[in-house]
C-alpha cells in the first residue's frame, strides 16, 4: 500500500501538513491539492495552537505537476481552469490565510510555482541555506496563481515582484531574507527541526490574541487606517479583562510563565 501523498500529524499542539512525493519534489496533482484542503481543514481545530507546512525529502514544492496535462487533449479535457483553482488551490490557500492561529512554513530545497503561493500564505517562513523561491510561470506563459500577484507585492514592494514573476528568478534564501519573503534561514537539514521548535512556542501563546492579531494585519490590506483603528479598539475591547489577559497581567507581575488558555 503505498504511502499518503499528504501527511498529516500532530506534535502536542502542532500540527503538521507534510506534502508526500518527494520523487516528485513534492509537485502538485489534483488529488494532492484535495488533500491538502482537508488537511487545512483538519488543522483548523483548536486544539491545535500553531501549524506548520512543509514538504518530504529535501523539497518544500516544486509547483504543479504539469506531468497531468503533458498531451494536448489533456489540456482540452481539463475542466475550467477557473473552476480548477477556486475549487481546489483557493480552498487551501485561503483556510491558511484566514486561520486563527500561525501558520509556518518549513522549507528545505525548491520553492515554485504554485508552492510559492503556499509559502506566502505562510505568516512564518523558515528556510535553510540551499532552498530557493522561484515564481516560474512566465517560462511556461502563464501568469503568477494563488494569490502570489497580491501576496508577493505586498511582501517585497512592486518593481522586486514584477521582476521575479516576469525573469523567473530564482532567489536564494540570503535574499529572501533580505526582501522579506522568509524571516529566518537556517543550515541545511534543519528547517523542520528549527520552525517546530519556534511552533511549539508560539504554541504557549496567548491563542486569542495572536489570532486576532494575524487576522487584523491580513485585512488591513484592504483596510483604511482609520478603518484599521476601529477594528483594532473593537477588538481589543473584548480582550481586555479576559481570563488569559488576567493570567498574562498577573505573570508579568509575578515574574513567571503565563498560563493561557485559550478561553
Amino acid at each position: 500500500m503505498s504511502e499518503s501523498k499528504v501527511l498529516f500529524e500532530e506534535h502536542g499542539k502542532v500540527a503538521v501538513i507534510k506534502i508526500n512525493r518527494p520523487e516528485k519534489r513534492n509537485a502538485l496533482d489534483r488529488e494532492t491539492v484535495l488533500m491538502i484542503n482537508d488537511c487545512t481543514e483538519k488543522a483548523k481545530d483548536k486544539k491545535y495552537k500553531a501549524v506548520i507546512l512543509t514538504g518530504s525529502g529535501d523539497s518544500f514544492c516544486a509547483g504543479a505537476d504539469l506531468t497531468e496535462f503533458s498531451r494536448p487533449e489533456d489540456l482540452e479535457s481539463a475542466i475550467s481552469v477557473k473552476e480548477s483553482l477556486h475549487n481546489g488551490y483557493h480552498i487551501g490557500l485561503g483556510n491558511l490565510i484566514k486561520m486563527d492561529k500561525p501558520v509556518f512554513a518549513a522549507v528545505e530545497g525548491p520553492c515554485a510555482g504554485i508552492g510559492c503561493a503556499f509559502l506566502l500564505s505562510c505568516d512564518v517562513v523558515v528556510m535553510n541555506k540551499s532552498s530557493f523561491f522561484q515564481v516560474g510561470f512566465s517560462k511556461i506563459a502563464l501568469i503568477p496563481d494563488g494569490g502570489t500577484n497580491w501576496l508577493l507585492t505586498r511582501a517585497v514592494g512592486y518593481q522586486k515582484a514584477f521582476r521575479m514573476a516576469a525573469e523567473a528568478k530564482r532567489v536564494g534564501a540570503d535574499e529572501c531574507l533580505d526582501v522579506g519573503i522568509c524571516s529566518e534561514v537556517v543550515e541545511d537539514g534543519k528547517a523542520f527541526e528549527e520552525t517546530l521548535k519556534l511552533a511549539e512556542h508560539y504554541a504557549e501563546f496567548a491563542p486569542g490574541a495572536i489570532g486576532k492579531t494575524k487576522n487584523l494585519m491580513r485585512d488591513g490590506f484592504d483596510r483604511s487606517y482609520l478603518q484599521n483603528l476601529d477594528e483594532e479598539a473593537e477588538a481589543q475591547e473584548n480582550f481586555v479583562g479576559s481570563p488569559d489577559n488576567l493570567e498574562g497581567v498577573l505573570a508579568f507581575v509575578e515574574k513567571r510563565k503565563p498560563n493561557f488558555k485559550g478561553e
